[in-house]
């Protein structure tokens, strides 16, 4: 079995700039929220959230056998304009290497014969996950905050089929999860967003981002990126 602080230590040495892992489970406790956000129709034409939604909240239902979920961000730095393809190397290099490391300790590291590496393009709650992981909150922005990166970061997660051993206990409450739950009384990026897309929950409609892909203004103005 590998341990957290191994499995941190290749993920350094690949080059990744922070890592959690957190044991799979039912997020059960999101669906009241996502449900709601939904039905509100703020999700504006990503009609895929309304799909899957047993796999979306239990990650276990889209990758059978899972027991880990491994967490990588990446800096917008090293990830790039095209973070899906650097994202998903990442992952694939990182799992060869905790297979080779499983492999000089004559075990097998145990994952799914599908799909069991995600960045952007499954129903997976990444950034709950990255939560759950220890990389950071949801801020006004609706963007994970990293204590050291802010939210100028990408994410990916491998979906382990075995435990890891030694993984720190996350204490999170629901501030952690519920959007601006962390920021105090700091509102710099809802006063930055040209469209009001976060004057209450997150309106994809009105997102500049949304819809044109080029808009980072409630980024460049939180103080966690200064």
């Amino acid at each position: 079995m590998l341990t957290y602080p191994q499995i941190q230590l290749i993920a350094q040495q690949c080059g990744i700039d922070a890592i959690g892992c957190a044991p799979a489970r039912c997020m059960d406790d999101q669906i009241g929220f996502m449900n709601e956000w939904i039905r509100a129709g703020y999700h504006g034409a990503m009609d895929y959230l309304e799909r899957n939604q047993d796999k979306r909240y239990d990650i276990r239902q889209l990758v059978p056998g899972a027991q880990t979920v491994v967490v990588i961000l990446l800096t917008w730095e090293h990830s790039g304009h095209d973070y899906h393809r650097v994202v998903k190397s990442k992952l694939y290099q990182l799992e060869q290497a905790l297979r080779d490391a499983a492999a000089a300790q004559g075990q097998r590291l145990q994952t799914y014969e599908g799909q069991h590496l995600f960045c952007d393009s499954a129903p997976v709650l990444e950034k709950r996950w990255a939560i759950e992981a220890g990389l950071g909150y949801i801020g006004k922005n609706h963007q994970l905050i990293h204590p050291q990166w802010g939210s100028w970061v990408h994410m990916g997660e491998l979906v382990l089929n075995e435990a890891v051993a030694d993984i720190p206990e996350v204490r999170v409450d629901a501030s952690y999860y519920i959007p601006g739950g962390q920021c105090g009384a700091c509102d710099v990026c809802i006063q930055a967003c040209p469209q009001q897309a976060l004057s209450g929950d997150w309106d994809a409609r009105r997102c500049i981002a949304y819809t044109t892909h080029r808009c980072t203004l409630c980024q460049q103005e939180c103080p966690c990126n200064g």
